[in-house]
């Protein structure tokens, strides 16, 4: 079963709510750092409180640049994170980790900002949900304030999340939106049902949050990000859903140059991006779908996500506890399904290979090992280059059109691959979290 918008239940839709809450309690946790093989990252010192970073430079590969006339495009590998809270569970520092699997992998990342993660609990009245009213506390999936590591204030823990947004995009990794609210299926203040005058005022609250997040939670010294509300030029909204006809306008308006939302069935693995699908209208967007990939393994087809591949097994049940034996399958099956996803494009017509995550280790942390592993083995080799979705979104612009055309047929020579992935077998040495404690 391939889990998407058009096929979630009411039911569905509120364990799809919990997948893109990195905050939330019902996650399982990650194996112990002392799994043989992993090696913990992820910094466990005290929240940086200083109001800047000098220590802080750009990684990542060389950037996208124009192809010879009838050359070979480098293999895009874009991997961005929804919600991008600070805390797993309030004991693992995601994002933190995420940034050190990225600089060892040669890679940038994007990262899908939820705006209430820079509010406390207590001023998350600041946040007002289109047609629902003032936020509560009494909305936990819905509205998640930040979630504290161990030993942090909320007030802390906004700070050190600024840190980390600030670290993340001087490394040159983007900083894009999941907007607020995570309210989904089809219900009253559901994102489904959205007007254009709901997407208008759910951004501009985000940008709020982002441009005022030192003032809102009385941070002293101030956090500078380094950036501001107007360099966020794309997103995904909550669950995929929306009514995109209302929403890209909007979009448009403020300077996005791309949306990630949609999940047309069309989307197949080998197609390069376009701007706009039949379900979106014609938009000046380029559209990044996340593909529906064969699951490893499987005649299935399933979307190119952590908590698509959550669900294949036993319906992502976050609160119950399997052997290690058993997820570490599972989490071999993740690996090599994006192992395969990348060598048919890699090897094929170098269609952008486009992956979905979040801050969560379902299934004692099996999806978080097998992205971090795939990062590890797949962004070193050669004429791929790992990169933001704004980084992808830039270089299609400038790409000319004929080039694009020719590149969607494949008319190129294709590259054999003199070092094919070992299916079955995992990556030695890629990293997986480490806990915090007091």
């Amino acid at each position: 079963m391939i889990v998407t918008r058009r096929n979630l239940g009411a039911a569905l839709a509120v364990l799809a709510l919990a997948a893109c809450s990195s905050n939330s309690s019902d996650l399982g946790s990650p194996g112990p750092a002392e799994t043989a093989g992993a090696v913990p990252v992820g910094s466990t010192d005290e929240p940086d409180e200083s109001d800047n970073s000098d220590s802080v430079s750009r990684i990542g590969p060389e950037p996208l640049g124009s192809v010879a006339p009838g050359g070979r495009p480098p293999q895009v590998v874009v991997v961005a994170f929804d919600g991008a809270g600070v805390a797993v569970e309030g004991t693992y520092p995601m994002f933190q980790f995420w940034r050190d699997v990225s600089r060892e992998a040669n890679a940038r990342f994007t990262y899908f900002l939820s705006g209430p993660y820079l509010l406390t609990h207590d001023n998350i009245d600041r946040y007002t949900a289109p047609q629902l009213g003032t936020a509560t506390q009494a909305m936990p999936f819905q509205v998640s304030g930040v979630l504290p590591l161990p030993g942090q204030s909320e007030r802390d823990a906004v700070r050190y999340e600024l840190g980390q947004l600030r670290d993340a995009h001087a490394e040159g990794s983007e900083i894009g939106t999941h907007f607020n609210g995570h309210i989904c299926g089809d219900e009253k203040g559901s994102v489904e049902r959205f007007s254009a005058a709901d997407w208008e005022a759910e951004l501009e609250q985000f940008r709020s949050m982002v441009d005022n997040a030192n003032t809102n939670n009385d941070i002293s010294p101030a956090v500078e990000l380094g950036f501001t509300s107007d360099d966020v030029v794309g997103g995904r909204t909550p669950c995929l859903q929306g009514n995109y006809k209302a929403l890209y306008p909007v979009l448009e308006e403020h300077g996005f140059l791309y949306d990630t939302s949609p999940t047309p069935d069309a989307s197949e693995p080998t197609l390069w991006p376009q701007r706009g699908w039949s379900e979106t209208g014609p938009t000046s967007l380029w559209v990044f779908p996340l593909a529906y990939v064969p699951s490893y393994g499987t005649h299935k087809r399933i979307l190119a996500m952590d908590y698509n591949l959550c669900f294949q097994q036993e319906g992502c049940k976050t609160k119950t506890v399997y052997p290690t034996e058993t997820t570490d399958i599972w989490g071999q099956q993740a690996l090599d399904t994006y192992r395969q996803y990348f060598q048919t494009n890699y090897t094929g017509r170098r269609a952008p290979v486009l992956i979905g995550n979040h801050f969560s280790n379902w299934h004692n942390g099996a999806y978080t090992a097998a992205l971090s592993a795939f990062v590890t083995e797949t962004c070193t080799k050669p004429e791929v280059r790992c990169v933001s979705y704004r980084e992808l979104a830039e270089w299609l612009n400038t790409t000319p059109a004929d080039q694009l055309a020719a590149w969607r047929l494949g008319e190129f020579d294709k590259f054999p691959d003199p070092d094919p992935p070992a299916y079955g077998d995992p990556v030695p040495g890629a990293a997986r979290p480490q806990a915090v404690t007091n």
